[in-house]
């Protein structure tokens, strides 16, 4: 070859950049047919969402059916997750403008879609926008994967050592041996039961053969009863006819008739039937120590 092209390197260093140069026009054209290589005719869109479905930089920015623009970045920023996206300067959006991440098409792809609003004044862009969930087919999507993962964490709480599964089986085997300590327990009632029914079976049978063996004695005792209840009666009305007679004889006293009464009520003839009693007392003690003065005796 060297014989034929002695400055073969230096033609093929040449084809090579010539071939990258055409590359690189053909590139540079068509980001600047596509808007996307002047930044004159593009503006910057921030739009926060709880969930982005699964959008990804470089995907579609869709405002009435066509492609406006491109995502550019999608970074999470606490619990929100924010998309940065670079949009035409011609899409003027008004107040009340709402953003959603929809399909873009049945093959599964996912765009930033702008629906326009109907206030009276112009959207701030220079502020980030508030996003709302998926719609659609993402919507459906987004919220089966969230649901799928709220599935899991369940499943793994479950399956956790103090989990709900762990502690059925524990709540299953303490309920186990409860059930047996009961049955046990009931066990032992029951055979106690019997042996008190036993106890108050013999000891009724004690009770009739007692009554059996002292019937007469019941008997007599029994027909003898109405005999001393009429004794009873019999020594209550004699005590009420002595009790009325003693009523009689305290009203006789208390009414001052009779010596008796005449006794207890008058203080005056009180003291001189007392004064009369000492005095024979005295006369009788002295007749007992100088007899010879009250009886003389004369034999002639």
């Amino acid at each position: 070859m060297k014989k034929f092209y002695p400055n073969i390197r230096s033609v093929q260093l040449r084809v090579g950049i010539f071939t990258v140069a055409i590359i690189l026009v053909f590139v540079f054209s068509y980001l600047w047919f596509t808007n996307r290589l002047s930044t004159r005719s593009q503006q910057d869109l921030r739009v926060s969402f709880e969930n982005v479905a699964g959008l990804e930089v470089g995907d579609k920015v869709m405002f009435r059916g066509m492609e406006v623009g491109r995502v550019k970045a999608v970074e999470q920023q606490g619990e929100r997750v924010v998309v940065n996206s670079r949009i035409r300067r011609d899409v003027r959006l008004k107040e009340g403008s709402s953003f959603s991440i929809d399909s873009s098409s049945l093959m599964g792809g996912v765009a930033l879609n702008i629906l326009p609003g109907e206030g009276s004044g112009w959207l701030d862009l220079s502020k980030v926008q508030s996003g709302s969930a998926a719609s659609g087919i993402m919507g459906v999507v987004s919220q089966a994967e969230t649901a799928i993962r709220s599935l899991e964490d369940i499943l793994l709480r479950l399956k956790e050592e103090s989990g709900m599964i762990d502690k059925g089986e524990r709540l299953i085997d303490d309920a186990s041996s409860t059930i047996r300590n009961v049955d046990g327990k009931a066990d032992q009632l029951a055979a106690d039961f019997s042996l008190t029914l036993k106890k108050l079976d013999r000891l009724s049978g004690n009770i009739d053969a007692l009554i059996a063996s002292n019937a007469d004695s019941l008997n007599k005792a029994i027909g003898g009863t109405p005999a001393a209840l009429a004794g009873l009666h019999e020594t209550l009305d004699s005590l009420r006819v002595l009790s009325a007679k003693v009523s009689q004889t305290m009203g006789k006293i208390n009414s001052s008739t009779g010596t008796a009464g005449m006794l207890v009520n008058d203080d005056e003839l009180y003291t001189k039937a007392l004064q009369s009693i000492e005095n024979l007392d005295a006369l009788v003690q002295d007749i007992k120590k100088h007899p010879k003065k009250y009886v003389k005796f004369s034999l002639f």
